[in-house]
């Protein structure tokens, strides 16, 4: 009677070995500052740009704006620090990673029901991150 009870028990632990192996397991939770902030430079600087041109196509296309009045203001906006990013970016990979690494562009993006500034919000904040990446350590603590 005892070693019946013990093969049973045998039999039990062993199944539920089998079903734990058996089960699929389950992807670890993602790690803390896994999004963009880890993400390679170039990645960031394509996004940064594709943002930036789908912000401008939607300006126009969407909400009528004057073409030369949204260049005019981009490049009041941005184009001094996305100069120095690219320069930036250009001296520490090379000007074929850089030209290699355009906007990521697949067809169009719909125009949205209500006026958002989403591309233009994701735009700055990638520009934002390239430059606290790529400025010298010891500028933001000067002056």
């Amino acid at each position: 009677m005892q070693s019946r009870g013990l093969a049973s028990l045998a039999l039990a632990a062993s199944l539920t070995l089998l079903g734990a192996c058996a089960a699929p397991s389950t992807p670890p939770p993602p790690a803390v500052g896994t999004g963009w902030s880890r993400a390679p430079d170039l990645s960031v600087y394509s996004a940064m740009r594709t943002a930036g041109e789908i912000a401008r196509e939607q300006d126009v296309l969407c909400w009528g704006r004057n073409p030369a009045e949204v260049d005019d203001l981009w490049r009041t906006q941005f184009s001094a620090r996305e100069a120095w990013i690219a320069n930036a970016l250009e001296t520490r990979y090379g000007p074929e990673a850089l030209q290699e690494h355009g906007p990521l562009r697949v067809g169009r993006e719909g125009c949205p029901t209500f006026r958002e500034d989403r591309w233009h919000r994701q735009h700055a904040q990638l520009l934002r991150m390239l430059e606290l990446r790529l400025y010298p350590k010891d500028y933001w603590s000067a002056g």
